[in-house]
């Protein structure tokens, strides 16, 4: 049986979900979203002269809705502090919503960059965003950049007096049986020469206030659920998103009839902390996302002015 060490992106990732799943009490909710109206606005939108040369996907889409239904309950957007001992807690919540979004690097592996203010930006800004960030991934040596963040962590566990927890870290990830290979100074040296603005740095891994993750992205041919999605201190939410998926569906018309209609469904996860919220408090959260999902040219008005042109109210057939 042929045996080999983490490296440091797994030993990175095993600590943060482990450390998830010791310290937040996990709540799942599985839903469908109906996203027939989002597609054909985007097949719509696609073609208009303001959005050219601009990829809008139903990821950038869904990140847009998500940013601005987050509006409607903040608590999902906030990070806890919680005393075990003494039961005490707080959350801060932010007004921006910095989503952290997984994307896969160069070498293959998972690294999880953040697009900052989502709530505030435009649908095209939210689209520009994206492709910038994949940009700078593709420039990213994964080693390099979880080792600065992992040093930023290693001195924040510092200034709260962790010292034993951080020299048994040193200790096993640097000198002992088990230390990193690391790249060669060279490498680094060449890699410090890339403009920090067209890589990922440590700074853009640490200010998220949530996590969207969209498996559908990397095999859309799967029909797969999110069941459960780690939450990563200090956040209160992570939120999984499935490939959309064309279902037969019993919709209700304006006569009050009942038929059977093929609409796009997309499954998703919506985990959350139990310390920092019940299920009331993501419901307004959800309706706004059934909102947008079937109005989605609003989001044309949210961050800016509408594109000149026209646009209908109703993008579905």
């Amino acid at each position: 049986m042929e045996q080999y060490e983490f490296g440091i992106q797994r030993r990175v990732v095993a600590h943060k979900t482990s450390e998830a799943w010791l310290n937040t009490p996990h709540v799942s909710v599985l839903v469908e979203f109906d996203v027939t109206a989002v597609q054909a606005f985007i097949h719509r939108i696609a073609q208009h002269p303001d959005f050219r040369n601009i990829r809008v996907t139903l990821n950038s889409v869904m990140l847009k809705i998500i940013g601005n239904a987050m509006k409607h309950s903040p608590v999902m957007n906030a990070h806890i502090t919680y005393n075990k001992r003494t039961s005490i807690g707080a959350m801060s919540v932010s007004q921006d919503v910095n989503i952290a979004v997984p994307l896969r690097s160069a070498d293959g592996r998972m690294i999880t960059p953040v697009l900052q203010q989502v709530n505030q930006k435009s649908l095209r800004e939210v689209c520009e965003g994206m492709q910038d960030i994949k940009r700078r991934v593709a420039n990213t040596n994964v080693d390099l950049l979880l080792l600065e963040a992992g040093l930023g962590d290693t001195w924040e566990r510092l200034r709260k007096g962790q010292i034993i927890t951080v020299l048994q870290r040193l200790y096993s990830n640097f000198i002992g049986s088990a230390k990193l290979s690391l790249p060669s100074r060279e490498e680094r040296r060449a890699y410090e020469k890339i403009p920090p603005q067209d890589r990922i740095t440590a700074k853009d891994l640490l200010c998220a206030t949530t996590l969207v993750s969209n498996i559908g992205s990397l095999m859309p041919e799967l029909e797969a659920y999110f069941g459960l999605l780690e939450i990563i201190p200090p956040h209160t939410t992570a939120i999984g998103l499935a490939a959309a998926r064309k279902k037969p569906v019993a919709v209700t018309d304006n006569q009050d009839m009942d038929r059977v209609d093929v609409r796009e469904i997309m499954p998703a996860s919506v985990c959350f902390d139990h310390r920092a919220m019940d299920y009331e408090h993501i419901v307004g959260f959800l309706g706004e996302v059934l909102r947008l999902c079937r109005a989605p040219e609003e989001l044309l008005a949210n961050g800016s002015p509408p594109p000149a042109g026209r646009f209908p109210r109703n993008c579905a057939k």
